[in-house]
């Protein structure tokens, strides 16, 4: 329990499920967030760091690879807020019951076939060195006591993982999945929250957002006692909720910028600019104090830039590129990949990364198919019927980038969560 191990994970993100809604006088209404491609490659690049973090460490091509879990909860709080924003404007109402069950459709089946899997191979494996190791740690592995394993499994189904790693500052065999009960932690108070906040004036609406944000950005300053709050900064729900806010802050002013018609000042710079920020940061920052005391809100700060260019401008240059099918194909499945790719990180740690990290990217990328393909897929299916439901119709004007609903749509929109992402 005294090693210190950092590790991250891709939030799920959740993509429109919202049907056009038709107004008594026959007028189409239609939400903001459409299907954007460049969100996909986006989350697929922040899964690519990620994954080459885990099985190189610091010592590898990317030190700073654990930004990505950075992007993602931006990319959660943006999507998840754009959404509840949508569904109130297309169907005058929240229904957060539909809701919550769309998430447990889309995170549960395949967080618990890689749960059932696991756990039938640590009773056949938990006395080999292999399966212990933490890939980006010393990778010196070790056996895995069984029962306190269970009850890691058991915290990964109650989300509170992350506090295992924030509290006692240890590693759980399944460590990979503390930012899945970061954002479900979040995802449990923030949709109340905001239809509170949705009481104020519009105008006003992005500021209790942004002093939330700012108290989670404080906390760093108080807790890193030297290096001493390092875990407790990294893993904990209320220092890393930064990301998720700024998230939800730039959705609230970019939806209520798309409601007026108003054009952003200078997006292209302010994109650009946080693009090379992240970039710098994969690149260089491995574990230096400002990795834990100003990197989450920085890197927050950037991709809320970035996030909201790529919706209102599909076809730029910084979204062609991210809108490459490779990349989004990556991106549309990073949830099950990201599940599955900690393990095989793991169980190849032993061999040379020249040879261990081909054979466990494609045994990960192996397991996503099939997870997509015989889990999540089934499970989508059966979530169109969460999706959300009219109640009194007002009449809105029609807007552009609408998402039209049919069941077979639905089945990609809501499998399009990347991270929760983690589906978000």
């Amino acid at each position: 329990m005294g090693k210190e191990v950092m590790v991250t994970a891709p939030p799920v993100l959740e993509t429109p499920l919202l049907p056009r809604a038709t107004t008594p006088r026959g007028r189409t209404r239609r939400g903001f967030l459409g299907h954007s491609p460049a969100l996909d490659g986006l989350r697929g690049l922040a899964l690519v760091l990620v994954l080459v973090y885990h099985f190189t460490g610091v010592a590898g091509p990317l030190p700073g690879g654990w930004s990505g879990v950075d992007v993602f909860f931006v990319l959660s709080g943006f999507l998840i807020t754009a959404l509840i924003l949508d569904e109130r404007k297309v169907h005058g109402r929240v229904s957060i019951g539909r809701f919550y069950a769309r998430r447990a459709l889309r995170l549960l089946p395949a967080l618990l076939a890689m749960l059932a899997v696991w756990c039938l191979l640590l009773l056949v494996f938990h006395d080999q060195h292999w399966f212990g190791a933490v890939p980006n740690g010393d990778k010196s592995g070790g056996s895995v006591d069984v029962l306190p394993a269970l009850g890691h499994v058991a915290l990964v189904l109650t989300y509170g993982i992350n506090w295992v790693h924030a509290i006692f500052q240890g590693h759980a065999p399944l460590g990979h999945l503390w930012s899945l009960a970061v954002e479900e932690q979040f995802y449990l108070v923030w949709p109340l929250l905001l239809l509170f906040f949705l009481k104020l004036p519009s105008a006003r609406r992005v500021w209790p957002v942004l002093v939330l944000a700012i108290a989670s950005a404080a906390l760093p300053w108080f807790l890193y006692d030297g290096g001493a709050g390092k875990n407790r900064i990294y893993f904990g729900t209320d220092t890393r909720a930064v990301g998720l806010l700024l998230g939800a802050a730039a959705a609230l002013i970019w939806h209520r910028r798309r409601s007026r018609g108003l054009a952003a000042r200078l997006p292209g710079v302010r994109a650009w600019a946080g693009v090379l920020f992240v970039s710098g940061v994969a690149v260089y920052l491995a574990n230096m104090p400002a990795k834990f005391i100003v990197a989450p809100t920085l890197l927050g700060l950037a991709v809320a830039q970035i996030v909201p260019y790529l919706v209102d401008h599909p076809t730029s240059v910084l979204a062609r590129p991210l809108s490459w099918r490779p990349l989004t194909w990556v991106g549309k499945r990073s949830y099950a990949l990201y599940l599955w790719h900690y393990l095989w990180a793991t169980w190849t740690h032993p061999l040379p990364v020249a040879y261990g990290m081909p054979i466990g990217v494609a045994g990960a990328l192996l397991c996503t198919v099939l997870s997509w393909r015989f889990v999540e897929a089934p499970a989508l299916r059966y979530a169109v019927r969460f999706k959300p439901a009219p109640a009194v119709q007002r009449e809105l004007p029609a807007t552009t980038n609408a998402y039209r609903f049919s069941p077979a749509s639905a089945v990609v929109a809501v499998g399009e969560t990347g991270t929760s992402s983690l589906a978000g």
